[in-house]
């Protein structure tokens, strides 16, 4: 492998995992759509850079990609859960008070709503999980573990 390409790839997924680490907590903390958007897309860079350099890295790389997996689908559950609520109350908009199609959709807007607190949750417990190393310190070292590969390090 050319040495450039030996040095890059360690930095690439350092500075993305760092990304996700920034991220996830200002979503975690703050709550809003666009920080968790930001997450979300964190997320799916370095999920993707890793499996991008997987034959690399051999077969180190799945608990980090499964970890953002997780991640990344609590995410999506959210982001989901966040489009189906614009949608439903746009429906709403047009509907008369009489009209019996509210309750429909008012128990749709309402299981979407449950949806996603129930994801939010989910990853607030996956990012401070007690008792285990926390999700930031598992995914450093199944990086770290994936970047020990013997044809990262092996000279030209």
């Amino acid at each position: 492998m050319a040495p450039t390409l030996r040095k890059a790839v360690p930095r690439i997924l350092r500075e993305h995992r760092r990304d996700v680490v920034k991220s996830m907590a200002a979503a975690l903390d703050d709550g809003r759509d666009e920080k968790l958007h930001a997450a979300r897309v964190a997320i799916k860079r370095l999920r993707y850079n890793l499996e991008f350099f997987r034959s690399l890295l051999a077969g180190e790389a799945a608990g980090a990609l499964d970890l953002l997996a997780l991640a990344q689908e609590y995410l999506g559950t959210i982001s989901d859960s966040d489009a189906f609520e614009r949608t439903y109350l746009d429906l709403l908009a047009g509907i008369e008070s009489a009209d019996p199609r509210r309750t429909g959709i008012e128990a749709c807007r309402l299981a979407a709503h449950a949806e996603r607190r129930r994801a939010l949750e989910s990853l607030h417990a996956l990012w401070s999980r007690d008792g285990d190393p926390p999700y930031t310190e598992r995914l450093a070292a199944s990086i770290s573990a994936a970047l020990a590969s013997p044809s990262l390090n092996e000279e030209a």
